[in-house]
């Protein structure tokens, strides 16, 4: 562990700051004011300068390349360009590149910066999201499902299949954190990998299941205004089968009462653009599974953060009890409700 990981989370959170306001100048924002917004995976900062306001990313060191985030910047900016979907604008640098690098002290290496502008919503949790939010949720998923995207030959994002998901080399591998799993849990693991590796060989790869994805679309990534239904943090964007883009939010929904309801919902606003089957409805519970193996791994390879070493073990013990359901029943909930 680093001398920087080893700090409280107060003492990172001062040296991301100083961090962030190097960044600014770069984009000609010296002056700006900053809020701190999160930092349990990247460092994000929210930044008023006049009336402009804007989110800056400080990119966790080690987890992303340049050039998986300048096509992210690339798809966010064809999004913008082609399409009404609400999406961050990205923001060029003074010198006109679409992402910087900075130092932080007491960090080894330099971390890479990114500046979007700011969409103002409301956002709610699963607990408060109303119905009909919930099915314009799934109207907008299966819209960014249909944006037709045409890479430019430089273009380079993570594949979100099952090596990217359970592989070696996958964004999720958690390197020395996988030792916080027991025997037992890496063999769940290892059963729930072979199920939904079948599921995925029965649907295989063609463009109406596999395309570009959000990647991370929960209900902090969810934000209403008058213009509707917006989506930020594009950070787990990445090439994968559209049933995984379905299954964050949905297992968000699953610890809610209502979930049947809220599963309905957000089916029904989805397949109101995009039409789902009921072999897609079935085979989407092997997403789930792989989704919360994909969070264990998650919570595994982050435990530099203080928060997230705190609660990983809690965490990764609920969700290995569902995966195991999963393997018993092929449901990953009892309380659930096909659409």
């Amino acid at each position: 562990m680093s001398v920087f990981h080893s700090f409280t989370q107060s003492q990172q959170q001062e040296r991301l700051t100083g961090a962030a306001h190097r960044a600014l100048k770069q984009y000609g924002l010296s002056n700006a004011r900053i809020e701190a917004v999160s930092s349990v995976n990247n460092a994000v900062f929210k930044c008023m300068m006049g009336e402009q306001i804007y989110a800056l990313r400080l990119h966790r060191a080690g987890y992303s390349r340049a050039d998986w985030i300048r096509s992210e910047m690339e798809w966010l900016q064809a999004i913008r360009r082609e399409t009404p979907l609400q999406v961050p604008r990205p923001i060029s640098t003074a010198a006109g590149d679409l992402l910087t690098t900075v130092p932080v002290d007491d960090l080894e290496e330099a971390v890479i910066c990114t500046l979007l502008g700011w969409i103002e919503g409301a956002f709610f949790t699963p607990n408060n999201m109303r119905l009909e939010q919930v099915r314009a949720a799934g109207e907008f998923l299966a819209r960014l499902h249909n944006f037709a995207f045409v890479p430019p030959p430089d273009f380079v994002r993570p594949r979100l299949d099952a090596d990217g998901l359970f592989g070696a080399s996958a964004q999720y591998d958690p390197g020395d954190g996988a030792g916080i799993f027991s025997a037992a849990q890496k063999a769940v693991f290892a059963d729930v990998e072979i199920r939904v590796r079948g599921v995925m060989e029965s649907l295989g790869q063609s463009p109406e299941q596999f395309g570009l994805i959000h990647g991370d679309f929960i209900a902090k990534n969810m934000l209403f205004n008058q213009q509707g239904v917006g989506a930020i943090d594009f950070d787990n964007c990445g090439w994968g089968y559209y049933l995984y883009d379905l299954a964050p939010a949905l297992l968000q929904f699953s610890i809610e009462p209502r979930y049947p309801e809220l599963r309905k919902a957000f089916l029904e606003g989805y397949g109101a653009v995009r039409s789902l089957s009921d072999t897609d409805s079935h085979a989407l519970e092997g997403f789930l599974a792989a989704r919360q193996v994909a969070s264990c791994r998650w919570l595994a390879g982050n435990l530099h953060n203080p928060d997230v070493r705190a609660r990983a073990p809690e965490l990764i013990a609920k969700r290995t009890d569902e995966l195991r359901r999963f393997l018993e029943t092929g449901q990953m909930f009892t309380h659930q409700q096909f659409l």
